[in-house]
């Protein structure tokens, strides 16, 4: 009985070691208020059980100064996870999941500095101040003669054990019912996992080659093909859509010569999710299959060669999943030298597209655009020439001065878009040879289009960041090979999970698994369930 009595009377005497519960009492509160109730019980156990762990690894060490440090960096840890928990929560409705994870850790720093700047609020601003006060008064604490001297424990080592056991016990607990709810052991697993998964798309994508194509064929002819990949680009905030802004003058000049397809949709909102997909076989049938291979693959065994222009950075400190599939191509430019939080201009990419055109060692060429767009920051993604629009847009839902500033840039950052599609295609139609462009961009935004947001998350998942453009241009020469073109349907339901089948038809290749029914363009295409985050209907959500 006098070893509880000596380890209470230390535990009362250290009051630091009692701020170790502090987070958890702010997960219990604030919790109760932002966490959905069928959730809670089992946050606040999952919590419980960890910061339990580190008040008995705390309350059994000796020494006072290993004690006042291991206090400190356990307040640290659980005020950390306690504030990402509840911001979550708050932010998006639903537990970081292992999805969000695969996300986060494909996201650089420029991009978390876009996320911190537009998805705080004044919430998520006051959890972190309440869990930063107690850190100064720890702090104070160090300094002080005595407010921070910890009295030795008197114990024995049996109930030293059974304080290290009690730790074992609830990490054992966390581990066999509480993963999902513990973010620093879903974190751990999830990117273990993640690891072995890039290192496994390295293998298959990042070869020029993949067994998943066989049984090919292409015709030999002199041919000139561009599939430009945008960024963060909705259909909702172009005029060629029906937006009230002219976003798009270059382009709707020259509407006569395109197909703009109406019903378009992405399967993910987030870039890496959505171009592991467009680009590759994946399928809604078979969302990761053995072997696999991307379009860029398929092109160079049907003897293009093949290009990769990118204006967005290449790899952080490890390559993202497009950089992966890009590297498959015969030749590869990354022109973004700068981060995100500096201006980058798609214009950039036009001299070496052109250098590339007026190759005429090759005859066949596929090249692939890989776009900047109207990445966040919007502000930042078109010279000052192009600061068209600064007043409120009248049919704006949300007429607050950020999302005023906001759908400003983004409808900015849109014209300059069209700006640089109409240079490509003039470049190409200045070829006057067998060629087409496609666009389509990997995902679109929600700029204060149907709720008081921007950006794009797969939580929230509203209509502006699944609905994209996708538009084509033909050369006259290719429209007289293909006159059918002409009778296309542009309002077919159509997700760009099935690209693959369409690319393949537009570069007159053939393959072993070929499906012209998947093409939104050919006479035989059949409209399919369009399924969204893997699992959801999107015509039925």
């Amino acid at each position: 009985m006098s070893n509880f009595k000596s380890i209470i009377n230390n535990t009362l005497h250290s009051k630091s070691l009692l701020w170790l519960w502090f987070p958890f009492l702010l997960v219990v509160v604030a919790g109760y208020f932002i966490i959905p109730p069928n959730n809670y019980v089992q946050e606040i156990a999952a919590f419980g059980l960890m910061s339990t762990a580190i008040f008995l690894v705390c309350t059994y060490l000796k020494s006072w100064r290993v004690v006042a440090l291991t206090t400190f960096l356990g307040y640290v840890f659980l005020a950390f996870f306690a504030f990402i928990k509840l911001s979550f929560y708050h932010q998006y409705g639903v537990s970081i999941s292992s999805s969000a994870l695969y996300v986060i850790f494909e996201t650089n720093s420029d991009e978390a500095s876009d996320y911190l700047s537009n998805y705080f609020s004044g919430i998520t601003y006051l959890l972190l101040a309440i869990v930063a006060l107690p850190l100064l008064g720890m702090l104070k604490g160090f300094f002080s003669k005595r407010a921070f001297r910890p009295k030795p424990l008197k114990i024995s080592i049996v109930y030293k054990g059974l304080l290290l056991l009690g730790a074992l016990v609830c990490v054992f607990s966390i581990h066999k019912n509480f993963k999902t709810q513990n973010i620093p052991y879903a974190t751990v697993v999830t990117w273990d996992d993640y690891l072995v998964a890039k290192e496994q798309l390295k293998d298959a994508l990042a070869i020029p080659t993949s067994t998943a194509f066989t049984t090919i064929e292409s015709e030999d002819i002199p041919q000139i093909y561009i599939v430009v990949i945008g960024e963060s680009t909705s259909r909702w905030h172009m005029q060629l859509y029906g937006y009230g802004r002219e976003t798009n003058p270059r382009l709707t000049q020259i509407k006569d010569e395109l197909l703009v397809m109406d019903s378009v949709i992405t399967p993910h909102v987030h870039t890496i999710t959505a171009l592991d997909k467009i680009l590759t076989l994946a399928s809604n049938e078979n969302k990761a299959p053995i072997p696999n291979g991307s379009i860029i693959q398929l092109a160079n065994m049907a003897g293009f060669t093949t290009y990769w222009l990118s204006n967005q950075k290449p790899v952080g400190l490890y390559e993202s999943i497009p950089t992966i599939i890009g590297s498959a191509a015969t030749h590869k430019r990354f022109m973004a030298t700068d981060d995100y939080n500096y201006s980058i201009y798609d214009e950039a990419l036009l001299p070496a597209l052109n250098e590339i055109l007026k190759d005429n060692t090759v005859s066949k060429k596929i090249i692939f655009m890989h776009l900047i767009g109207t990445h966040l920051r919007y502000e930042k993604r078109y010279p000052e020439s192009f600061f068209t629009f600064k007043s409120a847009y009248k049919g704006l839902k949300f007429q607050h001065e950020k999302a005023i500033a906001q759908t400003n840039s983004y409808d900015n950052a849109t014209l300059y878009n069209d700006h640089i599609l109409r240079e490509i295609i003039e470049q190409l139609r200045m070829q006057n040879g067998f060629s087409y462009m496609a666009y389509f961009s990997d995902h679109g935004d929600e700029v204060y289009d149907t709720m008081d947001f921007v950006g794009h998350n797969e939580y929230h998942g509203t209509r502006p960041m699944f609905e994209v453009p996708l538009l084509f241009w033909f050369s006259e020469k290719y429209k007289r090979e293909n006159n059918t073109l002409a009778e296309t349907i542009t309002n077919r339901k159509y997700s760009l999970i099935d690209f693959p089948h369409t690319f393949a038809s537009l570069s007159h290749i053939k393959f072993e698994g070929f499906d012209a029914s998947k093409n939104i363009l050919d006479s035989t295409f059949i409209p399919r369930k369009r399924i969204i985050k893997d699992t959801i209907d999107y015509d039925k959500k």
